[in-house]
């Protein structure tokens, strides 16, 4: 009977607790929602809703998620997705069609933001060469660009925005097909 109650107990915990995942290898989601995403290696994501926060060493790749906050030892490629949080990156960073509802901070030498936006403050730190932010088709930066660290360069298309100054950085004008 002890055993019975035990095992009950056991398994109640566990169910309780199955939607809080911590991987080590390859971690894969489909359509479904977790309560927040904790892997060592590699991440895939596709059409997941994380109610709270993706924390991943290696690198991401997500695409039509709805999360909180992220956090990235590794490069970082979102598409057509809404983050709630803060971001931040350590690797290379890429964005098509995502809407940042706070912040972003990347450390890497290079960023791509293509049909997105982000509301605040978007920081790029390199200490290894210049860092480059693409900001192109139609994207939006709300806040300032801070390159902390080596100064840094935002190429910049006429169809996209940076609200704020860029501190410690020039902006260049270029031109790109978009899709």
């Amino acid at each position: 009977m002890k055993r019975l109650i035990i095992c009950g107990l056991l398994t109640g915990l566990m169910s309780a607790t199955s939607y809080a995942y911590t991987g080590f290898g390859v971690c894969n989601y489909g359509n479904q929602t977790v309560t927040s995403i904790v892997c060592y290696g590699p991440t895939v994501l596709k059409q997941t809703t994380v109610n709270g926060d993706i924390k991943v060493t290696g690198d991401l790749k997500a695409e039509n998620i709805s999360v909180r906050d992220i956090v990235v030892q590794g490069a970082a490629d979102i598409s057509n997705s809404e983050v709630s949080g803060s971001v931040n990156v350590t690797g290379s960073f890429t964005a098509n069609q995502v809407q940042f509802q706070k912040g972003v901070a990347i450390q890497s030498d290079s960023a791509i933001l293509s049909h997105s936006k982000v509301n605040g403050l978007m920081t790029m730190t390199s200490d290894q060469s210049t860092p480059y932010l693409q900001v192109q088709c139609g994207s939006v930066v709300t806040g300032s660009v801070l390159f902390d660290g080596k100064a840094g360069v935002v190429q910049i298309t006429g169809d996209s925005l940076v609200q704020g100054k860029v501190v410690n950085g020039s902006m260049e004008f270029v031109k790109r097909n978009c899709d």
